[in-house]
Formats: C-alpha cells, structure tokens, sequence
C-alpha cells in the first residue's frame, strides 16, 4: 500500500511531532512505501488567490500545486497527522485543502445533472487516516463538530468511503507516561493499516 503522509505543525518539538515520527517509523519498519509532505518544512503557501486571472475553477492546473496532486494520485491511503485548533485543522493545512483538493481532481460536477446538490468525488479507491491532538476533554473530542465538518463535509464529500480518526484529548492534562502509550498506540495502529 503506497502512504502518503500529510503533516502539520510549525514547532519540530511538538508532541504531533512525535506522532509523526511514531508513524513513519512504523510504517518504514513494515516496509510500507512512505511519502511526506510537511507543509511546514515545504513552506506551504497556504493562500488561495481569486481574482480576474485565478479563477476558482482553474485552481486544478496550478502548477504550484501539480507536485501534491501527483502525490495525492499515486497514494492508496492518505494519512493526516495535524493539531486540533479551533476545532479544526491548523489555517496552512485548511489552505492546503483550499489550494490542492480542486473541482475536476478530487471531485466533480461534470457527470451530474444540473442543479445536482452533491458532486461525483473521485477518491472512491482511497482511504483516509487523521491522527490529531487536542487539549479538550475526551466527551468534546468524540463529539466534535469540526470533525464531523471534515469528515462529511470534505472527505466523504470527495469521494473517500474509509475515513478513521484517532486522537489524543486532554493533551495538556497527560503526563508523559500517557503520552508515549499513546505513541505506542499510533505505532501499533499503523502497523495493522490495510
């Protein structure tokens, strides 16, 4: 299965840090094929221009972005490894969605009848893994509105028909005990990916 990891979060120190390297470090160990982008280190320029010359419905031909949709193409299972702000992805990773998840690359209109109120997603054959870390409560982490947003409202919307989550509540609460079980979990996790 070809991975293609997706991460977000500017301070190389982090915890999200660690899970990244949790991940990685397991699928590696399978011997899975690995692919990262960390939007961070690849200064992502998360701002999505509209004007006279960028128009929205273009926004598939950028080349700015060519290099990410050739990575999104030839990968089997996208996974996210990101912190939950504002219950939601960080702003870098929101334009990322913005800039490379594109009319005509992920989903469509163009096969559906006029006046359709849902396009055609075109990622029916991949699935989706989001790892995240929050401070709130585990009770508002499982029932979080911003999850359900990006679960139906993008993923499912494009066409993914396996979406998981895994995440970590409470974050600012765990000692470092409970921190590593929850790397461990992470490697675990991504050794069982099918």
């Amino acid at each position: 299965m070809k991975n293609l990891i997706i991460y977000s979060h500017s301070n190389p120190k982090s915890f999200t840090k660690a899970v990244l390297d949790s991940i990685l470090n397991s699928l590696i160990e399978k011997s899975e094929i690995v692919s990262l982008i960390d939007l961070y280190s690849d200064k992502f320029n998360p701002v999505l221009v509209v004007d006279d010359y960028n128009r929205r419905r273009d926004i598939c031909n950028d080349k700015y972005t060519l290099k990410y949709r050739n990575l999104i193409n030839e990968a089997d299972h996208l996974i996210f490894i990101y912190p939950v702000w504002w219950h939601g992805f960080p702003a870098i990773l929101k334009g990322f969605i913005d800039r490379v998840f594109a009319s005509d690359f992920i989903y469509s209109f163009k096969n559906k009848k006029k006046g359709a109120l849902f396009p055609e997603g075109l990622m029916k054959n991949k699935k989706i893994s989001c790892f995240y870390t929050l401070d709130a409560p585990s009770i508002v982490a499982y029932f979080d509105p911003g999850w359900l947003a990006i679960k139906y409202g993008l993923f499912r919307y494009c066409g993914f028909k396996r979406v998981n989550r895994y995440y970590k509540s409470g974050l600012k609460h765990c000692d470092q005990e409970q921190k590593n079980q929850w790397l461990l979990k992470c490697a675990e996790i991504s050794k069982n990916f099918r």
